[in-house]
């Protein structure tokens, strides 16, 4: 398994992270949720560099560049990182561990290896998820397999309580021997949600304070997916399509600059047939609601050696800090399946009651299912 050099905030240090949303716009679920103490996701090598990567330091800026040896005058080639939720610090250092002491409190890190080699020349599909069932996880990967051609997997496991992420990578190497696969424990708190889900008083949050899945992107860009021919950032719940049958790995590797951004649809909860959630999987639902009025904000994928890592940030819906993250590409969407989930954020489960009238079916969803093998779970 992938191994973190993770540190906690020494209570001794007197420190810890300051919010960035005023005390009066945070609800209750808030503070329970904010990640008040990670000072470091991961402590790493990303080719010449050591990389201290963690959630925005915010607050705790000063006391890290008045700490050996992070002051900006002892190292050659410092540098910080600090925007897009990101915190980090690039710095040359030649030894197998790292001591950090000072304002900050003080800490042994073991640098861990650089790992881009797994996954070189290779076509990655990568996601964030927790507690997500197996089946849906298989489908995910059977699904892209076949469509696109992926031929790697990169899976951040944020806690789940159902199994643990060895278990997962074991059962998921298992069903596809063929394919590189990696899941990393990563088991940060994930943070408050903006908009409705963290609203006071019916005024929705911004989302200022979720920096769980940008660290876990971050990390994998750098310690991992540097070398990748081209990387696909979806969730277990969301299937690419393209209108002209083409692999969105090969479309993105064609572009001129390695990055293609495209929109979603849902697929509605509702089917024909009467379905538990327990053991439903993605080809039980292949229709769309005629007054859909919910959004899909777009997902994308990308080249990563064509993309600076200091200028621009991979983000859940964008690429940030690009001139070339604005075009929509009408070719590909995504299938945004409502009942492949567990409801963390909101309730998702399957609908009761189906009248034909109200939806029609999704033949391109219809005829992926069949090339990609997969049936329903009757």
């Amino acid at each position: 398994m992938i191994a973190l050099s993770s540190i906690a905030l020494d209570p001794a240090s007197g420190l810890r992270r300051e919010s960035p949303r005023p005390p009066e716009l945070r609800n209750a679920a808030y503070d329970a949720g904010f990640d008040w103490d990670t000072l470091f996701y991961d402590c790493y090598r990303a080719g010449r560099y050591v990389v201290l990567q963690g959630p925005p330091f915010l607050n705790l800026l000063p006391a890290l560049q008045a700490s050996a040896p992070l002051k900006p005058s002892w190292f050659g080639g410092l540098r910080y990182v600090v925007r897009n939720k990101r915190g980090e610090i690039w710095c040359r250092h030649d030894g197998d561990m790292l001591t950090l002491s000072g304002p900050v409190g003080t800490y042994q890190l073991t640098i861990q290896p650089d790992q881009a080699s797994l996954f070189a020349g290779r076509r990655v599909i990568h996601t964030l998820s927790k507690d997500n069932a197996p089946r849906w996880i298989r489908d995910w990967l059977q699904f892209y397999h076949a469509e696109h051609g992926a031929d790697a997997a990169l899976v951040y496991d944020n806690g789940s309580r159902l199994y643990s992420a060895a278990d997962l990578q074991t059962e998921l190497r298992a069903a596809f021997p063929a394919m590189v696969i990696h899941v990393v424990s990563w088991p940060f708190r994930y943070g408050p949600q903006g908009g409705l889900a963290g609203a006071v008083n019916g005024v929705e949050a911004p989302w200022d304070s979720d920096f769980c899945q940008t660290g876990s992107m971050a990390h994998a860009r750098l310690r991992f997916l540097r070398d990748a021919k081209s990387v696909l950032n979806v969730d277990i719940d969301e299937l690419v399509l393209s209108d002209k049958g083409r692999s969105i790995f090969e479309a993105t590797e064609a572009t001129r600059h390695g990055f293609i951004k495209f929109p979603g649809q849902w697929i509605s909860g509702a089917s024909p047939d009467p379905i538990d959630h327990e053991p439903c999987r993605h080809a039980d639902f292949t229709h769309r609601a005629l007054a859909e009025t919910r959004e899909c904000p777009p997902k994308w994928c990308v080249v990563p050696a064509r993309h600076d890592p200091f200028g621009t940030s991979w983000s859940v819906h964008n690429l940030f800090g690009s001139r070339h993250n604005r075009a929509i590409d009408s070719e590909f969407s995504y299938r945004h399946m409502t009942a492949i989930s567990n409801s963390w954020k909101e309730n998702r489960g399957i609908a009761g009651q189906f009248d034909p009238a109200d939806y029609r079916e999704d033949p391109a969803l219809v005829a992926a299912f069949a090339r990609a093998g997969l049936a329903s779970h009757n």
